[in-house]
């Protein structure tokens, strides 16, 4: 009987043994090497912020140009298209064969002229004071126009010559003195103190009219001051 209870109790403390021993751990893979980070592959310097910000400006101030000059265009479409149509009724019911009268030899832009010519900058400023805002948009009215402001840069006039420079190339902005005109108001900013605000005229003209004259000489002035 000794023994059977021995025996007993000699497999229970086996048991016991076994139970107590802990699962052995299992084994974890070797860590893998961690892949280069987006940045590290770029081959080239990513653009900061500001350079992009300047990269758009530049985009949206051609697509503005574009812009521009389509409604310009469209304008010019709307005008001359009632004007067409009346000459062709004029033709077919009247047959009339006068030709429209040529502008008068003493017309304030040629009095302008003249004046301007001969040294007397604010008699010409005085005759063409009503073209300011340029008009109706015709050719005659640009020229006044243009010519005003001239006028008032040779007088000094700087904020009449940046006032009106901006409204002509707002509204001629593809007539071959446009360029000149950007240039103009620039150099009245600079005159003024205003360097900061020229360099940026001048930058925004070598931009819109990059093959004009004047877009050479604003390279030259901002490389220059």
């Amino acid at each position: 009987m000794t023994m059977k209870h021995l025996a007993s109790a000699t497999s229970v403390l086996l048991l016991a043994a076994c139970t107590a021993v802990p699962p052995a751990a299992p084994k974890l893979p070797p860590e893998q090497p961690q892949p280069p980070s987006a940045t590290e592959n770029v081959p080239y310097p990513v653009p900061d912020l500001q350079s992009q910000i300047d990269n758009m400006g530049m985009e949206i101030a051609k697509l503005q140009n574009q812009i521009d000059t389509l409604q310009t265009r469209i304008r010019q479409l709307e005008r001359n298209r009632p004007a067409r149509t009346a000459v062709t009724v004029r033709d077919n019911t009247r047959h009339s064969s006068e030709k429209p009268s040529a502008a008068p030899a003493d017309s304030p832009l040629e009095s302008a002229r003249k004046q301007y010519r001969s040294g007397n900058f604010a008699a010409a400023a005085k005759l063409l004071q009503a073209s300011e805002s340029g008009g109706s948009g015709s050719e005659h009215d640009r020229q006044s126009m243009y010519l005003l402001m001239q006028s008032h840069q040779r007088l000094g006039n700087c904020e009449s010559v940046i006032n009106i420079g901006n409204r002509y190339i707002s509204r001629f902005r593809n007539s071959s003195e446009a360029a000149d005109a950007m240039f103009s108001i620039g150099q009245c900013q600079w005159n003024m103190q205003q360097r900061d605000v020229a360099r940026d005229t001048w930058r925004k003209l070598m931009l819109i009219y990059p093959d004009s004259a004047a877009a050479k000489k604003a390279a030259k002035h901002a490389d220059k001051y």
